[in-house]
């Protein structure tokens, strides 16, 4: 007795060359719904598979990937290999690589960060399924020129006070700061040796503090 062997991914790709050889053939339409069927019924198997936050995301746009390959493209923006990804995935690392082929052919791609970003851009992975580091933001040039004046039109009012003039990203930057604004490299702590400065620490903030000890007698005679 002859048994039926169950139709795998090899299979389906045999039939499928078949079809583009033979487009013509009677039972072409017939075979391409099959297809088409066993391929919405793969993409549910695989959405039933993924984590809770891939389950349940809907794409604003149309999204041709499926939902394994679109996971493989995430775990692989986050920076797992093959090899990392595959016990995840319940998978080999060479079934890895072919669904990040599939994802790749789909989209008309040829590399795996192509197909990272044309996913961004369309808004396919769902928000936070990025592990993203926390970036810390840069002041503009203009935010910062102006709490530079604010804050040493303040100070000047309290001469050889101490008092923070901004915060920074880390402690070489303060450092860096606190000499520049000695030097009078910063329009409004003008002119040098007007301004004392010192970078801190304190409870993982890193800033400058300044004080005002007075116009130099030669900036003095200089603008007299």
């Amino acid at each position: 007795m002859k048994t039926t062997e169950p139709l795998g991914l090899l299979g389906v790709a045999r039939i499928q060359a078949s079809l583009e050889r033979n487009p013509a053939a009677p039972a072409a339409p017939t075979v391409r719904r099959l297809i088409d069927e066993i391929q919405l019924l793969r993409d549910e198997i695989d959405r039933l598979k993924s984590p809770q936050l891939l389950a349940e995301w809907e794409p604003d746009v149309e999204c041709p990937l499926t939902r394994r390959q679109l996971e493989v493209l995430i775990r692989t923006a986050n920076g797992e290999n093959c090899e990392q990804i595959g016990p995840h995935l319940g998978i080999d690392p060479k079934s890895v690589r072919k669904h990040r082929q599939g994802a790749m052919r789909r989209l008309g791609v040829n590399s795996t960060p192509s197909a990272i970003a044309v996913s961004l851009v369309n808004g396919w992975f769902p928000n936070g399924a990025l592990n993203l580091p926390a970036l810390p933001r840069r002041v503009s040039r203009v935010v910062a020129r102006n709490t530079y004046r604010e804050r040493a039109g303040e100070l000047r009012k309290t001469p050889g006070e101490w008092g923070v003039v901004a915060h920074y990203a880390s402690s070489p930057v303060a450092r860096q700061s606190a000499y520049r604004l000695r030097t009078g490299a910063f329009k409004a702590f003008r002119p040098t040796g007007s301004w004392e400065a010192e970078a801190y620490t304190q409870d993982g903030t890193h800033g400058v503090r300044a004080r005002f000890i007075g116009i130099p007698n030669h900036a003095e005679r200089n603008g007299s």
